[in-house]
């Protein structure tokens, strides 16, 4: 992971290909997931990316949805897609929610936290994209593919 320095030079070449935003609702992922995979796929991003941004994008409007959000339809998400000039694909996902630090996460891999059924969004978002940062109090996630 980079640091805030990084990420500020990471946002000054880059160009906004999407900014969508959707009601708080499960529903709604799958479309904003769909208008994804159609941009990467005009931009010719490789498959194997495709999946793994897919994915991560998924999961980070879902914890969006359960946890920025409660839920709760009448509150709004906004989730950008970029590209810098060297063909590196940032989402942005934020909600309206009070935010959260990503530190004090549990560790899903260990101990009693393997038989949870929950817990594991940001752990895989990690896994799958090259660079993952939170910002504005932990309501917004910005995750990197190169």
């Amino acid at each position: 992971m980079q640091s805030d320095a990084g990420n500020r030079q990471h946002d000054n070449e880059l160009a906004e290909l999407l900014n969508l935003r959707m009601p708080a609702e499960s529903a709604s992922i799958a479309a904003i997931s769909d208008a994804i995979s159609e941009c990467l796929v005009r931009l010719k991003v490789p498959e194997e990316k495709q999946l793994e941004i897919g994915l991560a994008v998924h999961e980070a409007l879902s914890n969006a949805v359960v946890h920025g959000c409660k839920k709760d339809a009448s509150k709004e998400i906004q989730c950008r897609l970029q590209c810098d000039p060297q063909g590196r694909i940032a989402i942005i996902v934020t909600d309206p929610g009070p935010g959260f630090n990503p530190e004090l996460l549990s560790d899903p891999t260990h101990g009693e936290n393997v038989y949870a059924d929950h817990g594991r969004g940001v752990y895989l978002i990690r896994q799958l994209m090259d660079e993952v940062h939170f910002e504005k109090a932990g309501n917004e996630i910005r995750m990197w593919k190169y």
